[in-house]
């Protein structure tokens, strides 16, 4: 692995993020990603029941692809990482210093507003391992091409000493399994009525592989490898992210009663403020935060030309009832 890695984000002509809400009052965010960030659109359909904004002002069903553009035209996707999905420090595993906002990772705001009476917001779906590049489907995942890499010396590349990659030997590695995503509610000062603290908001760290055996500090994969390369011996974090793997699930009778709160993003809150028929308008902001994990076992050198797709999910619904 080098010690400075960027993973250029883009789509050919294009780089279409859009958020769609279906009648089951659902979203989905999604991003096609190669070298530059250029395109970018947020749009909703079915109906006003669920609406977005960049700035919390002016809510719509869609949001024009310039406006995206201006935002992330400068990210150069760089692998960093982070143990709180917040602060965020280049140089993966050998850390830099401080990583740039939209520079070295990927991160916006959304806010949501809503009339209905569910109240939270989750990330859901999560059919990564069943979606091909080529074929992208309803639901939360994110994919990759693959890269076609050789070995250029010896590393084991699993927790089993049989899992050995010899020099000279090639393989298909994949960008997709490297990535993480955060989620970070934070408080809506637009909405007067929003009296949380910042106790109350809560940062989620996704892993969308599923694979918690190649995750955070793995002692092997690109830790291994760069070992390997650079003659270096390095000790492994003492400190791991919690990080979720499983997307909350909800009631087979009732899609809108969640069985846990696993995947919960944040909470909508009363705005004392009504639509023309009398309907009390609810509103959340998130932060989504989009990075290449440096200390993860396949954020291999060669996936720096390696080509994502990323689709985000959510849905509205009533929170699971906790002890």
């Amino acid at each position: 692995m080098r010690t400075f890695k960027k993973i250029y984000l883009s789509v050919l002509s294009f780089l279409l993020i859009s958020i769609v809400f279906g009648t089951a009052s659902y979203a989905w965010l999604t991003m096609s990603v190669v070298n530059n960030l250029e395109n970018l659109s947020l749009t909703a359909s079915s109906g006003n029941e669920l609406e977005i904004s960049l700035d919390g002002d002016t809510y719509s069903t869609s949001i024009e692809n310039y406006v995206l553009a201006e935002f992330l035209r400068d990210v150069r996707l760089q692998d960093v990482t982070s143990v709180d999905g917040v602060n965020f420090l280049t140089g993966g595993i050998i850390q830099e210093g401080p990583a740039i906002r939209n520079s070295d990772y990927l991160s916006f705001d959304i806010y949501f507003r809503t009339i209905r009476r569910e109240n939270s917001i989750y990330l859901i779906n999560n059919v990564s391992s069943i979606v091909e590049y080529d074929e992208p489907d309803i639901g939360t995942f994110i994919v990759s091409r693959g890269v076609s890499w050789t070995a250029k010396h010896n590393f084991q590349n699993g927790p089993e000493l049989s899992d050995m990659v010899l020099q000279g030997d090639t393989g298909v590695y994949h960008a997709s399994n490297s990535i993480r995503i955060s989620v970070q509610e934070l408080i809506n000062t637009q909405n007067e009525l929003d009296h949380r603290s910042l106790d109350d908001m809560k940062i989620k760290i996704f892993d969308l592989s599923k694979d918690m055996t190649r995750g955070y500090g793995a002692p092997y994969g690109q830790f291994s490898y760069f070992q390997a390369s650079t003659q270096t011996s390095l000790d492994l974090p003492s400190v791991v992210p919690e990080t979720i793997y499983e997307l909350t699930e909800f009631h087979e009778l009732n899609p809108y009663q969640a069985l846990n709160n696993t995947s919960l993003l944040t909470t909508l809150q009363p705005t004392g403020i009504y639509d023309t028929k009398d309907r009390e308008y609810f509103t959340g902001k998130v932060r989504i935060n989009i990075w290449i994990e440096g200390w993860d076992a396949d954020a291999f050198d060669s996936i720096s030309t390696d080509r994502i797709r990323i689709q985000l999910q959510f849905k509205v619904a009533n929170p699971a009832i906790t002890n």
